[in-house]
């Protein structure tokens, strides 16, 4: 028999061993230690969470404590401040020369106008005058009984309309001023007392909600403090009709009402029944439920963790202290699992490192081998050869490679004679054929150069002014065209000349050749260096030439002007500016309804040859704008 068991290719032991060592890592993460350790994360975390809201408990405590000493203390304070107001209009009174009516009620004012009560001049108990205005024809406790001089009569009117804290009462004092049928009466409410309260509970309420954001910082979560019924009821807090003394107060806050000291106004409470929080408090586990965020309007729950804790107090129904916090945030805060398993894997990874060298050292000498030639190569020295021997995979794969490096180095050294051969071959070509263009450029321009010294014979010979004007013209065309060979000829580029050394050029030869000096027309020229191809280089000079030239015969009279050229490119696109101080186009001038041949050239050249546009106007003289774009030089 014959053995057909063929052993495993180096991929195929490497891939496995690697498959064996990662299932056997994700196999004991997953299935046993990750849960466990999630878990306890979990745990530890709620934990630690519980401890400080224990520490926000007795901030409460302290809260609460803090409140009724402060109303108590608010309370003295209005007391003496009232006494000695007192004393000092009852001094003033004695001291003034008249004792009238009007010197009590300035006495009143001046005393008592800023003060949170309102200051009341009585006589008979009939009003006669309010620092904060008249109340009734009488005052209400007139009506029912006979107050107490020199102390506080109070009438309590509160009516509870819901569970939150109500406080509708109404404080009287009165001290008769001696000598005389008056006495001074200080008419309080409950509500002026509560507006210095609710800041005071505001201020609290905003120290409690920093000392929350220390359990997670950034977070969505809150903290809030209300009265709740205990019911099976959801709850229906409005702050908004927190106070009892609103009408509309009534539809609200009938389950839960938030206190003012609270951190958070308008909690989300969710699903949860006032009777939740009574159970909650006392296991001292949290709540899991459902809430929205308040910055996603679609209305979408999240689960959440709502710790309560219960305060026993004075009051008929119990106040609660609650902390919510968003599963998603408690978990985002964990350390990485990872990290704890970071030890395990580096453990397993030497292992399988150190494993994979026992079994494949053999291989992996040569691999390197083979590694080191190709990293050679790559950088350039191609002679460089691995001379592996033996009659496995790797050998013969490093064999096969030498061999390719062997018929490679060959190749390329054929390829490089060849290509040295062909670019020598190439150089002599490019060079004869830019002798051959300049010697064409040279002919051309004598050629040129012939046509315009024949013309300026038969200028000579002509009869009429507008054959010799005629004649003229076409020289300065003519040389144009010549300038622009003799330029090229004498450059070291066959396809772009030097536009603003061109340009000069040109208008010398106008100069000279229409005389504009003696004419008292002066060329003024602004071009910027720059590089155009022949063909626009070629264009733009024509255009000069006819817009030039039609200005020096038609646009001055004897006392002569000013021409002015402009040429300039920003980036691409190139402007061509040429205007004249003359008497302008005419304002019937449309440059289609031209016929002359001057007009279509310029119509013809722009249009055709640059794909450029055309502008004009009349401005103090005829102005032309030719604009088209730069074609780039190579």
């Amino acid at each position: 028999m014959f053995n057909t068991f063929r052993p495993l290719s180096l991929s195929a032991k490497f891939a496995l061993s690697l498959c064996a060592i990662v299932l056997c890592i994700l196999g004991v993460m997953m299935a046993i230690v990750i849960p466990t350790w999630q878990d306890e994360r979990l745990q530890s975390e709620t934990d630690t969470i519980d401890r400080l809201l224990s520490n926000m408990e007795n901030q409460v405590l302290l809260t609460i404590h803090v409140n009724s000493l402060y109303s108590a203390s608010y309370w003295e304070k209005m007391n003496l401040e009232m006494q000695n107001r007192l004393h000092e209009l009852f001094d003033a009174y004695r001291e003034a020369p008249q004792k009238e009516k009007q010197t009590i009620i300035s006495l009143l004012d001046k005393h008592f106008s800023n003060f949170a009560c309102n200051a009341l001049l009585t006589q008979n108990n009939q009003l006669i005058y309010g620092t904060k205005g008249l109340l009734d024809s009488k005052i209400p406790f007139f009506s029912t009984f006979i107050p107490q001089y020199d102390q506080w009569n109070v009438h309590d009117k509160t009516k509870r309309i819901n569970i939150c804290p109500a406080s509708d009462k109404e404080y009287l004092y009165v001290k008769a001023l001696p000598q005389t049928p008056y006495n001074i009466a200080l008419f309080c409410q409950s509500k002026e007392f509560l507006k210095s309260r609710s800041e005071f509970e505001a201020t609290i309420g905003s120290m409690l909600k920093q000392s929350f954001q220390t359990i997670k910082s950034e977070s969505t979560g809150f903290a809030y403090m209300m009265w709740i019924d205990g019911s099976e009821r959801q709850c229906d807090h409005n702050a908004t009709f927190r106070k009892s003394h609103d009408e509309r107060a009534k539809m609200f806050n009938t389950a839960c009402c938030v206190s003012e000291s609270s951190p958070t106004d308008q909690p989300l409470t969710g699903n949860l029944k006032t009777s939740d929080y009574i159970h909650a408090a006392k296991e001292g586990k949290p709540i899991h439920h459902l809430l929205t965020k308040v910055d996603d309007p679609s209305g979408k729950r999240y689960p959440a963790l709502t710790w309560v804790r219960y305060f026993k107090g004075s009051r008929e129904y119990p106040f609660i202290f609650a902390a919510s916090l968003y599963e998603e945030e408690i978990y985002r805060d964990l350390d990485p699992i990872i990290m704890k398993f970071l030890p395990a894997i580096l453990i397993a990874i030497f292992s399988a490192f150190g494993l994979g060298w026992l079994l494949f050292r053999g291989f992996t000498s040569k691999i390197d081998r083979l590694l080191s030639v190709v990293k050679t190569i790559k950088n350039g020295n191609l002679k460089e050869r691995s001379h592996l021997a033996g009659e496995d995979d790797i050998s013969l794969l490093a064999h096969t490679f030498d061999t390719m490096l062997d018929s490679l180095q060959e190749n390329i050294q054929t390829l490089d004679t060849k290509v040295a051969k062909r670019t020598l071959e190439l150089e002599q070509l490019l060079s004869e054929k830019e002798v051959l263009l300049k010697e064409i450029h040279h002919r051309v321009k004598n050629n040129l150069s012939i046509i315009i010294a024949l013309m300026q014979l038969k200028e000579h010979q002509a009869k009429s002014e507008e054959s010799q004007a005629l004649l003229l013209e076409l020289q300065e065309r003519i040389y144009a065209i010549e300038l622009l060979h003799r330029q090229l000829y004498q450059s070291t580029s066959l396809t772009h000349i030097d536009f603003d050394v061109y340009v000069k050029g040109l208008v010398d030869n106008m100069r000279h050749t229409y005389a504009t000096d003696d004419a008292n027309i002066s060329l003024n020229v602004t071009i910027e260096p720059v590089t155009l191809s022949i063909e626009q280089a070629l264009s733009c000079g024509l255009l000069m030439n006819e817009c030039v030239t039609n200005a020096i015969k038609h646009a001055f009279d004897a006392h002569g002007g000013a021409i002015h050229i402009l040429f300039s490119c920003k980036q691409e696109a190139c402007i061509l500016e040429i205007h004249d101080t003359g008497k302008g186009l005419g304002e019937t001038f449309l440059l289609k309804t031209y016929t002359t041949l001057g007009m279509q050239l310029i119509e013809g050249i722009v249009t055709n040859q640059l794909q450029g546009e055309i502008a004009y106007e009349n401005k103090e003289g005829a102005h032309f704008y030719f604009r088209f774009c730069r074609e780039v030089t190579a």
